[in-house]
């Protein structure tokens, strides 16, 4: 399996740009989860609590395996019983509450492994870990209703210039539709607040041929119209690194690493379909990167975008689907 390479390969540096894959799950236990990958590839584990593995040392770097659940980590990094005020003498019934509580929050909440960032040449690594995980019958987005499990990738940007960050954005938003239908998402994941749309207005604004902001505009803007992380493509990390002073506010209280990459969200956790990989989910992304990299398609499709929009309320949506089906010559 040859993973497809991307029009700019290296970042700003020369140094060959880095995907990072994370999955949400269910159906394994994070020990359990965590034995697998050291038998794939090396390393030690060390359990930070029953809720959050790291696996250091491996032959492609650390991953983490937690279950993406603040109020069980917080339960687990703390006696939360006692702090609840709480007085339980016996070990065993504090333990049967907890398991409980735990129990009840599984049933919705995944279970995460976050992968180390690799160049894309070595992404094929680890389909070996999406192979086992569906050897041991890991359960992904249609396994049930209320799993609004998601795949991301976190796709090093090649650059931290203006520009780029807007055309990236450009291009994302122009395929979204297509994205949204050719991807399947599934309805849990539709009508979860994880995966928002950008709003339309945000939308105008940036696909406007004359939107040229500096840095602290493009920032401003973003975090005006999207004071969350729960975007298709989050830019939370990347604004972060570059206008912490901006973003840190909005952020206040929810996990953000400040990093130079596009969070992708959108696509669904197929872990339990045989026939999905990794590489399905790349593939799709590499379209973003193709027509971003492509200016005068991307000015083109720009302007088309917004006089479709003006033109059509109902249907747009699948129509303009259709619309870069042919124009960009996607796969349907």
């Amino acid at each position: 399996m040859t993973y497809k390479l991307p029009p700019t390969q290296n970042n700003a540096r020369g140094e060959y740009r880095k995907v990072g894959f994370e999955l949400e799950f269910a159906g394994i236990e994070p020990q359990r989860a965590a034995e697998i990958i050291t038998s794939l590839y090396g390393g030690a584990i060390t359990k930070e609590h029953r809720y959050h593995y790291r696996i250091e040392g491996t032959s492609l770097g650390d991953f983490r395996v937690e279950l993406d659940a603040r109020i069980l980590q917080k339960m687990a990094e703390h006696n939360i019983l006692d702090r609840w005020g709480i007085k339980l003498e016996e070990d065993s019934l504090r333990k049967s509450i907890e398991d409980a509580i735990d129990k009840m929050a599984r049933s919705v909440v995944p279970l995460e492994i976050v992968m180390p960032p690799l160049p894309v040449e070595e992404l094929k690594q680890l389909e070996t870990l999406r192979s086992r995980l569906q050897e041991d019958k890991a359960k992904g987005t249609h396994a049930s209703f209320v799993n609004a499990f998601g795949m991301h990738i976190n796709i090093e940007s090649p650059d931290l210039e203006v520009s780029t960050l807007i055309d990236y954005l450009r291009s994302f938003m122009i395929l979204y539709p297509w994205l949204l239908e050719t991807l399947n998402i599934d309805i849990s994941r539709r009508i979860s607040p994880f995966v928002d749309p950008f709003p339309d207005k945000y939308v105008r604004k940036v696909l406007d041929p004359e939107y040229q902001p500096d840095q602290v505009q493009m920032v401003q803007d973003y975090i005006d119209r999207n004071p969350t992380r729960n975007r298709p493509i989050d830019m939370m990390p990347v604004f972060g690194l570059l206008e912490p002073e901006l973003v840190k506010p909005v952020m206040e209280g929810e996990k953000n690493d400040p990093r130079p990459t596009f969070h992708y969200r959108l696509p669904n956790s197929r872990i339990d379909n045989p026939e999905w990989r990794f590489e399905t989910e790349w593939k799709y992304w590499l379209e973003v990167e193709k027509l971003a990299e492509d200016k005068e398609m991307l000015k083109k499709l720009s302007r088309l975008y917004l006089l479709r929009k003006q033109e059509t309320v109902i249907s747009f949506k699948k129509e303009w689907a259709g619309t870069v089906i042919i124009l960009l010559d996607l796969d349907e």
